[in-house]
């Protein structure tokens, strides 16, 4: 799985860590949409939370689920990456 050229570049410009987010909710239209949070050092979190935080304006949070690490350089999603205690659903063997 990819990020969109579009979200890439941006991404790219802002530098920093991504991870990526799945929307996994059966009821809603963007089930499968993929969303981005910058983590790290000086960020909001330090590590990416199991889910995206709250966001009532879009509908986000619980259900959009911990994918994986976005590496910049191809836009892949690493969903094998270990993120510690915070591993997202999706890791789950």
């Amino acid at each position: 799985m990819k990020m969109d050229e579009e979200t890439l570049k941006v991404m790219q410009d802002r530098g920093g860590t991504w991870a990526a987010y799945v929307n996994s909710d059966f009821g809603s239209d963007g089930l499968g949409h993929i969303q981005a949070l910058r983590y790290g050092p000086g960020c909001t979190y330090e590590t990416p939370p199991r889910t995206y935080p709250a966001d009532t304006k879009h509908g986000m949070g619980w259900r959009y689920i911990l994918l994986g690490r976005v590496n910049l350089q191809t836009g892949e999603i690493d969903e094998k990456f270990e993120f510690g205690t915070n591993v997202g659903a999706a890791h789950a063997d």
